[in-house]
């Protein structure tokens, strides 16, 4: 059951539920016949809206089993507002919103072109000075209608991203890494299709920022948190930002600097249920075109439309369909999913401070359908973990290597870096950004096999080992000036950067996003890492200078060219 507010019982009372048993609070046992008086008067005495039948009792279920830590929600039903609190969260409490961040983004560009000082099809290179190149010049065409509907062919990530700490991976991307990315990177020649990347909203901020001569940050408060007033807004961290969970730990909060428009903005349920009901009756808001203009279609998928920074799909009600208007994130430990439909006049505002999925959820209520399943529980123990390592085999010269370490899992494909695997539910585990999910079978209670799903597609791997493939390297000396010859940065792909570092007595590879991996030498020119995912050999040209490397990853070896980046 909810926390309502205004109701200090309901403040005091966390409710341990669990599917056929009786609510208990945190106290003592209260019955569910009382318990649902009691919500009820609450609810009557501040004439909130109810939230339709289940959902509660869903999050509530939630919260007690793990899957969520705190939800607080907000729901708008024409002229009555409530708001609920699940778990440790309050009224104040603020969370991580992430890509919901793209709304407020877009919003500012509407009211940009509202004010003239751009077109929406103006392209990114008019707005950059006169002497800015590009490597490619079909990236300078780009228009910023096709960076606020992701159709601007971007990589998921910038190349050169290569945080300091994986934990916290865009926080010390700096805008001096941004415009390096702009002037190195070889666009694709064709129209590209819809792809979610941070670069589109964080460039599309930054390139608003330069129009106003100020930057995107000041510039967002000044035309659209203050003019909504929307005071518990913005992108500092605060005393009130909850702490994030991911796979039932407890992660680091991201901060997106140079990327903030893209997915940095922090919130409450108030302060979004005030930015909806300004959706709800523009005719009432300081911003009303251009609340009006980003919510307008622009683009299209299989799906669904994309307008500035909101996605559009169609609803029905009374035998005709109306637009939903929705936008759903996940950081690495909250949730966020916002939404509303005018014809019902209805909003819902979903945050959690773990990374399990609200979307399904905020779309079904905003619907009218029944409550959705609760998303899978926190992954299982290290011990649990021992039942999956080994060598799984696809087919002749496509292997998946399974490892365990330091209490994780990670999946490495032949020719590709490992990456971590994260729990969906028993035997069933995903590499999350990466793009693959992948579902162990058991036979006598065994792991025998496994599935390995990629963009709908299955692929059955036998297990051929129980062990992940070793071959021991008997590390040799190499003094620190050595070292520093091989240490800079090699294109592995268009997208993926390859950075060596040498730092005293550390040694490190590190791939575009990923977390770097320490490397000791064998051989001269020769080094591997230590935790068996990979192996390099540096290439020499005539005059002895390293040029390339040839990284092997599970078997399969990749070559990297060494490229220097320069910042206009």
């Amino acid at each position: 059951m909810p926390q309502g507010r205004g109701c200090p019982v309901f403040r005091r009372a966390r409710f341990a539920m669990r599917y056929s048993l009786p609510m208990k609070t945190v106290r003592g046992a209260v019955s569910t016949t009382y318990l649902c008086i009691l919500f009820l008067v609450c609810g009557a005495a501040h004439a909130e809206a109810a939230l339709p039948d289940g959902y509660s009792q869903l999050l509530a279920r939630g919260v007690e089993t793990g899957i969520y830590q705190a939800v607080a929600v907000g729901w708008i039903d024409d002229k009555d507002r409530g708001t609920w609190f699940f778990g440790k969260a309050q009224a104040e409490s603020a969370f991580e919103i992430g890509a919901a961040t793209e709304v407020f983004t877009g919003i500012l560009l509407a009211q940009a072109a509202y004010e003239g000082r751009l077109r929406l099809q103006t392209p990114i290179r008019e707005l950059l000075p006169a002497d800015f190149s590009f490597v490619s010049p079909t990236f300078g065409a780009v228009t910023l209608e096709a960076l606020a509907t992701h159709h601007a062919g971007l990589p998921a990530v910038p190349p050169n991203l290569l945080p300091a700490k994986v934990d916290d991976p865009y926080a010390d991307y700096s805008e001096q890494d941004l415009r390096a990315f702009l002037a190195t990177y070889h666009a694709p020649s064709s129209s590209p299709d819809y792809a979610y990347s941070i670069l589109d909203a964080a460039l599309l901020g930054d390139l608003l920022g330069r129009i106003y001569a100020t930057n995107y940050t000041k510039l967002l408060n000044d035309r659209i948190l203050l003019p909504l007033g929307l005071k518990h807004t913005g992108f500092d961290d605060g005393t009130v930002l909850l702490g994030g969970h991911a796979h039932g730990e407890a992660v680091a909060h991201w901060h997106f600097t140079a990327l903030a428009g893209g997915a940095g903005l922090r919130s409450t349920v108030d302060d979004l249920l005030d930015l909806l009901q300004n959706n709800l009756r523009p005719e009432d808001s300081p911003l009303r075109t251009a609340l009006l203009l980003a919510r307008q279609p622009r683009a299209g998928m299989p799906t669904q439309q994309i307008g500035l920074g909101w996605n559009l799909i169609e609803a029905g009600a009374s035998g005709q369909t109306w637009p939903l208007v929705w936008r759903a994130s996940s950081t690495a430990g909250f949730s966020t999913f916002i939404g509303f439909r005018t014809d019902r006049q209805q909003a819902l505002v979903l945050l959690g401070n773990t990374d399990a999925d609200l979307s399904a959820l905020g779309l079904a209520l905003l619907k009218g359908d029944t409550p959705p399943s609760l998303p899978p529980p926190p992954a299982p123990t290290p011990e649990q973990l021992g039942a999956y390592p080994g060598l799984y085999l696809v087919r002749p010269g496509f292997e998946i290597i399974i490892r365990q370490r330091n209490g994780r899992l990670t999946a490495q494909l032949s020719g590709q870096p490992a990456v971590p695997l994260h729990a969906d539910s028993e035997d069933v585990f995903d590499a999350g950004a990466d793009g693959f999910s992948i579902s162990f079978q058991r036979g006598l209670g065994k792991v025998m096999n496994l599935l390995f799903n990629h963009a709908g597609i299955n692929v059955l791997a036998q297990r051929l080992s129980e062990h992940a493939p070793h071959v021991t390297r008997v590390p040799i000396a190499v003094d620190a000036k050595s070292l520093l010859d091989y240490a800079g940065d090699y294109r592995l792909d268009a997208n993926t950067l390859a950075r060596i570092a040498a730092h005293a007595d550390k040694f490190s590879l590190q791939l575009t996003g990923r977390e770097a991996v320490p490397l000791f030498a064998f051989a001269k020119d020769y080094f591997a890492g230590d935790d068996d995912s990979c192996e390099l050999a540096f290439q020499r040209d005539a005059d002895r200078k390293i040029t390339a490397v040839r990284i092997d990853f599970a078997g399969t070896a990749r070559a990297a060219t060494r490229i220097h980046w320069v910042a206009p």
